[in-house]
């Protein structure tokens, strides 16, 4: 134990104070002692601690948006990369004549690609999708939001697609 003296303010006798007490009593006149180092002590003691936690909360919620970033930036090279496929495989499919099989085939293989591959990797993206640090955090990277997004996209592409053919046809 950490026992310290201090003189009673009102015989001057030495009145002990043990770690972590915050009040004593002198033992010759009774008068009561506050020990207000012991207090201030105790305090600062404790806001280190706290500020020790929050460092630690902080420095773990700005590593968790540094990886939700690189997160999000795949994820949305894999909207592009899809989109373009779905986009480049309708406009061989539509502008295609009947004669030229082989550019509807290209465009049909472009857009069940551009569909495999959004399904495919949403579910790896959705997969190593970094964790929130705590639950007031919403969870990003729900299979659902991303397939449903990217098919979105796809869909989107197929109606630009659409546009494009009708305005090279009137």
């Amino acid at each position: 134990m950490n026992i310290v003296t201090i003189d009673c303010p009102h015989c001057g006798a030495a009145v002990e104070r043990k770690k972590d007490e915050y009040f004593g009593v002198c033992p010759y006149c009774g008068c009561e002692v506050c020990f207000d180092e012991a207090k201030a002590e105790a305090e600062v003691s404790g806001l280190r601690d706290k500020v020790s936690d929050l460092d630690k909360h902080l420095n773990a919620e700005k590593q968790y948006k540094q990886q939700l970033a690189a997160w999000e930036k795949k994820r949305n090279r894999l909207y592009l990369i899809t989109g373009v496929m779905s986009f480049v495989g309708f406009l061989c499919a539509v502008l295609s004549s009947d004669s030229e099989d082989g550019y509807i085939a290209i465009g049909v293989t472009l857009i069940l690609g551009a569909l495999f591959g959004l399904l495919t990797v949403s579910l790896l993206r959705c997969a190593d999708c970094p964790k929130p640090v705590d639950a007031d955090t919403p969870k990003k990277g729900s299979f659902l939001k991303v397939f449903g997004t990217g098919f979105i996209i796809l869909c989107g592409t197929a109606f630009i697609s659409a546009i494009i053919y009708a305005i090279f046809t009137a």
